[in-house]
């Protein structure tokens, strides 16, 4: 009675139609669009990039002259003060020498006012070439900053393109099990009509009860992978995850012929994120001669021109009379420090060591990543060939099935089998095709040209 029981709820489960998802209908190029514009990691690499174009012109303040103006006003008093000086006894004698004699002097308090304005001028000359190789190592790292930027771009690509196919897939997989569930449905009619005029036993019935029961529980069961995917792809491309997504279900698979070789090449020449590891070497080198730099002596030009006055307006009028300038180089040569820059410099090195194996170590990874691909998207270019097939075989076993379970030379475990076998086959096709396109765009986002592989 349990059982009966379970067999009455299951049949008050809303029958499934033609599969129908509702919601904004999205191509793929319309998903990564939207993901563009909103994705967070992406627009933070976007700000990075940024801040490496404004490193670039700030390195050009070492070599470039600073300017300084300044202007100040004071009023200056000075109370009475007692201090000894040389006071002279007398005129010149006829030699011209004059006899001092050192006295106690008083002067009582007084106050005036003072004013000046000032321009100064330094130019580095030379300091052990920082400057130029500070300018050439930021317009490196601004061109990795920008690799950086595109790579983040593949990822976001390749992310909202596994998310927007995964939906497709299991999308055609509701439609497999929906299938499924009319499959049942009509033989549970079938067995009910048969049954009635005698031709099977009641047993029939209750297994297609079951039958139709399980594969309904199957839909449901896909249909919540359906939302779950759905907001996967919500997600990917920074929109509320609770948002409906219609997607076009009428894509076709056609495999595209690729060979190792050429991918291998593709990706040491467009793969982004190996030019960035490879110009942040290139960095780490100018670094090293920055490091250097202190060795040696720094050479630098000044000039500055003042004017000084009691009176405001005499400072700013008069001009040739209240001032004065001055014009001179400068050198200066650390020749010891402690070994500082010794140490600065070994370091400088060893990272520049480490950037390198970081370098032939993501180029080793690269090439087993984008290897490993290709195994699997050639196996599953095999997989879709024989289920192609094996789809085939699987039809023709289900109507002969239903053919000799009509004319009663057959039974209902045999057809059941059939529908079992065929079902799997649709199933595992739409699967293979869909993970076949899946891998393939991350195949051509590890050779760094996803945009291709999607033709956007």
């Amino acid at each position: 009675m349990r059982l009966f029981a379970l067999f009455v709820v299951l049949l008050l489960l809303p029958m499934p139609g033609k599969t129908q998802i509702s919601g904004e209908m999205l191509d793929l190029k319309d998903c990564v669009r939207i993901a563009l514009e909103n994705n967070v990691d992406l627009r933070t690499s976007q700000n990075l990039a940024r801040i490496a174009e404004l490193n670039v012109t700030g390195s050009y303040s070492n070599i470039l002259p600073s300017i300084d103006a300044s202007a100040s006003g004071a009023r200056l008093k000075f109370g009475e003060s007692t201090y000894l000086a040389d006071v002279p006894l007398g005129p010149p004698d006829s030699a011209g020498n004059v006899q001092y004699e050192q006295r106690t002097v008083t002067t009582g308090a007084r106050s005036r006012n003072s004013y000046s304005a000032s321009l100064s001028i330094n130019q580095n000359i030379f300091d052990g070439g920082y400057w130029w190789n500070n300018i050439r190592m930021n317009k490196v790292r601004d061109k990795a900053s920008k690799q950086d930027l595109e790579f983040s771009e593949n990822q976001v690509i390749k992310q909202v393109s596994q998310y927007y196919y995964d939906m497709l897939k299991n999308v055609n997989l509701l439609e497999v099990y929906s299938q499924a569930v009319q499959r049942s449905q009509d033989q549970l009619d079938r067995s009910q009509s048969m049954y009635e005029i005698g031709s099977v036993a009641q047993v029939d019935v209750y297994r297609s009860q079951v039958n139709l029961g399980q594969d309904r529980i199957r839909y449901l069961n896909q249909k919540n992978t359906v939302n779950r995917s759905q907001q996967f792809l919500n997600l990917a491309m920074g929109r509320d995850p609770l948002m409906e997504i219609r997607v076009d279900t009428t894509v076709t698979f056609e495999p595209r012929k690729v060979t190792l070789e050429e991918l291998l090449e593709l990706s040491f020449e467009y793969q982004p994120a190996l030019r960035s590891q490879e110009l942040n070497v290139k960095a780490q080198e100018f670094a090293v001669a920055l490091a250097k730099s202190a060795y040696w002596p720094s050479v630098g030009a000044r000039f500055r021109y003042s004017r000084d006055n009691e009176q405001l307006e005499k400072v700013y009028s008069d001009f040739d009379q209240n001032w004065s300038y001055s014009i001179g180089l400068g050198l200066s040569w650390n020749l010891f420090n402690g070994f500082a820059d010794r140490v600065n410099v070994q370091k400088s090195q060893i990272t520049l060591k480490n950037t390198k194996l970081e370098l032939e170590d993501y180029k080793r990874a690269l090439r087993s990543d984008i290897r490993h691909l290709y195994n699997t998207y050639e196996a599953i270019i095999e997989i879709v060939e024989i289920n192609e097939k094996n789809l085939q075989a699987a039809r023709e076993e289900y109507r002969l099935a239903s053919e000799r379970y009509r004319l009663g030379s057959g039974t209902s475990l045999e057809l059941r089998e059939a529908q079992v076998n065929l079902t799997e086959a649709e199933q595992v096709l739409v699967a293979a095709k869909y993970n076949a396109i899946i891998t393939y765009i991350e195949l051509y986002e590890a050779a760094g040209k996803v945009k291709e592989a999607i033709i956007l």
